[in-house]
């Protein structure tokens, strides 16, 4: 996405010396015997494979085709168990451009025999190459003899002459690993921009050196001063994916890099080369592949709309009108931030599909043909990771949306999913910090915490004519998104297979009939599910009922003794279900369980647990209330002690005794 580079001479870079210890650290070892057999606090039974050694380098060199960084990769890994075997198949993506020779592959398996450490090397029937739809090289790695206790070990070299961002380094993976190191060589004229994360203490170690730089052929060398650093990690203990995180890139222990100056050569100055979000509103808005797209107004286009929408319609209405035809009428290919250029607003309108940004940039420009003031909004998806509004990276955005501004309303729009209502945006897409690319470009925070879901629930219950089942009604007004995950599942396969889930959520065998369920088509409106149910009473001395049946949460997600990254719920919850139950014919009431209000830190959160009975009947309320989608780690507990006490209340019986 860069339109500047560094105007430096083609020369050659000629190392005088190394780095003493930060190379020895970062240098492959011997396998030895001791090696199949590791001992260290993050190994347990439970690890199927264990990363014994995991180092790479960053070098940012001098060539005849100017600056470029080379970066290497070394592995060994112990396949403990037959589950392990899938860590046994690599595979690498490179560019061939910039990689004309390969990636200098070395790879073996090692077995040991006695107290022998048998070598077997990969040869190039083990390795399958293919060419991906991005035009890169992607090598497929098939270690041979693999066994349960092998090691596998493998090397790799990779060029790039993308100097404004290394590769992060990630320490921390889903298999436990002895030692992770990486180093980053660069000359004193480049400053980077270094960040780490994660909850691991990272060891760092600088080092310097001069290096001989010669720009141009016939220029006088330069020696310039080169830094090296190494930041290692041991005994890291697995990743272990907890409920309730956006993904684990966000968290994982790392280092980031990011190029923020560097001297210019031939002038000795200094130049700042970040780019400011500026810089990235004007670069995407006149792009003909994204900005030329929703900025499009032609004649055939205004004829198109008014087969959808007559001119009369009043603004809002027709907006909605419009939205809803690109979402019934065109299909999702896929995430893509740019449409294609060779692919006109004309091709894709007849096409009928396109990625999210190519829908959502042609409901734009239908948005603005039509007056209304309508924008392109990029940001990264949940599962895609945090954007830092400090460093704007375009790499780092996935996805597109519309921004509708009409009076003192704003709506956001994705029309990439087939049944989400106006106004409504996927889950996914409420990750923070967004762009909005217009004329006058600004920045917006699409967050969990404006996102409430609420559920009304009831459910009443009598005793039938024969005295020997409890028949009833249920009615429930779901939350907007259980909707769309109702209306997705229908979609799928049929209101009959919804129901008959729904039959076996209880916790009874109960028989349900007439069922229907409002606003399905209805997309901007929640649904309401209802439904006639009847279960038989039996003949027991005593007759165990749970108040809740079947509402309420299955189980304690938090099941961790600790935890050290944040919660990050989805959205606000508000669950009411209230139960009206006569007492079954025959029997009275031995024991109720207490009521209780349980209280989350200051206002986060509460849940009441209430009734009230008499003679005939008991009138039951249970309320679940979160306030907040994001805690901090030192909230963890409370929160799990949280969800443990409404669950065990909501475990708890009426018990009914039989008369005598």
């Amino acid at each position: 996405m860069r339109n500047h580079y560094l105007i430096l001479f083609a020369g050659l870079l000629i190392a005088k010396m190394s780095f003493g210890q930060l190379l020895q650290d970062n240098t492959p070892g011997e396998v030895r015997p001791a090696d199949f057999h590791p001992s260290s606090t993050v190994v347990d039974s439970n690890a199927n494979v264990v990363v014994l050694k995991d180092s790479g380098s960053a070098d940012l060199q001098r060539t005849f085709s100017g600056w470029r960084v080379r970066q290497t990769r070394y592995r060994q890994l112990l396949i403990r168990n037959k589950n392990g075997f899938n860590a046994a198949k690599i595979e690498i993506s490179y560019n061939p451009g910039l990689n004309l020779f390969g990636i200098a592959l070395h790879a073996f398996t090692y077995n040991l025999v006695g107290d022998s450490v048998v070598r077997t090397r990969v040869d190039s029937n083990d390795i399958f190459m293919d060419l991906t739809s991005g035009m890169r090289i992607r090598e497929k790695i098939s270690f041979p003899n693999v066994k349960e206790g092998s090691i596998i070990e493998y090397s790799y070299n990779l060029n790039t002459h993308s100097i404004y961002s290394f590769y992060p380094w990630i320490f921390q993976g889903e298999y436990p690993c002895l030692k992770s190191s990486y180093l980053m060589t660069f000359p004193e004229a480049f400053n980077y921009v270094i960040t780490t994360q994660g909850h691991l203490p990272i060891s760092r170690i600088k080092d310097s050196l001069d290096r001989v730089y010669q720009f141009g052929i016939g220029m006088k060398p330069v020696t310039m001063k080169c830094y090296g650093i190494l930041w290692q990690v041991t005994d890291v203990p697995a990743f272990k994916e907890e409920p309730y995180i956006s993904t684990p890139h966000n968290y994982v222990s790392a280092v980031r890099f990011q190029l923020s100056e560097y001297k210019d050569m031939e002038t000795n100055k200094s130049v700042k080369v970040d780019d400011t979000w500026d810089d990235v509103n004007k670069e995407l808005f006149k792009s003909k592949s994204f900005g030329g797209i929703m900025t499009a107004s032609s004649h055939w286009l205004r004829k198109e709309i008014r087969t959808i929408v007559n001119d009369t319609v009043n603004g809002i209405d027709k907006a909605r009108a419009l939205y809803a035809y690109v979402r019934d009428h065109f299909t999702n290919t896929g995430k893509a931030l740019v449409v294609d250029k060779d692919q006109s607003l004309k091709d894709l309108f007849k096409s009928h599909k396109g990625s999210v940004a190519e829908i959502n940039l042609l409901l734009t420009a239908m948005l603005r043909e039509e007056g209304l003031t309508a924008d392109a909004v990029i940001l990264s998806t949940r599962d895609n990771g945090f954007i830092n509004p400090r460093y704007p990276i375009m790499e780092n955005f996935n996805y597109v949306l519309v921004r509708l501004k009409a009076g003192n309303d704003t709506y956001y729009l994705d029309a990439s999913e087939p049944r989400m209502g106006f106004g409504h945006l996927p889950l996914e897409c409420y990750n923070g910090y967004a762009r909005v690319v217009s004329e006058k470009p600004d920045s917006v925070v699409l967050d969990a915490d404006s996102l409430s879901e609420l559920k009304i629930a009831m459910l009443m219950l009598t005793n039938n004519d024969q005295g020997d089942s409890l028949t009833g009604d249920y009615r429930a007004q779901q939350g907007y998104y259980t909707s769309l995950h109702i209306r997705d599942a229908i979609a799928e396969n049929g209101e009959k297979s919804y129901f008959e889930a729904e039959r076996k959520s209880y916790p009874y065998a109960v028989e349900l009939t007439d069922g229907s369920i409002d606003s399905l088509k209805q997309y901007d409106l929640p649904v309401t599910i209802h439904y006639s149910i009847g279960f038989p009473i039996g003949d027991d001395d005593r007759m165990y009922f749970n108040p809740m049946m079947g509402e309420g949460i299955k189980e304690n997600l938090f099941t961790a003794a600790e935890r050290h990254y944040p919660i990050e719920m989805p959205f606000n919850v508000d669950e009411i279900f209230t139960l009206r139950i006569e007492i079954p014919k025959g029997y009275v009431i031995e024991e109720m369980p207490k009521p209780v209000r349980i209280r989350l830190g200051d206002g986060d959160g509460s849940y009441e647990y209430l009734y009230q009975t008499d003679e005939q009947a008991v009138q039951f309320r249970s309320r679940l209330v979160l306030k907040r989608t994001y805690f901090q780690p030192d909230a963890y507990q409370p929160l799990r002690d949280f969800f443990a006490a409404v669950l065990k209340k909501q475990g708890e019986m009426i018990v009914f005794k039989k008369k005598k």
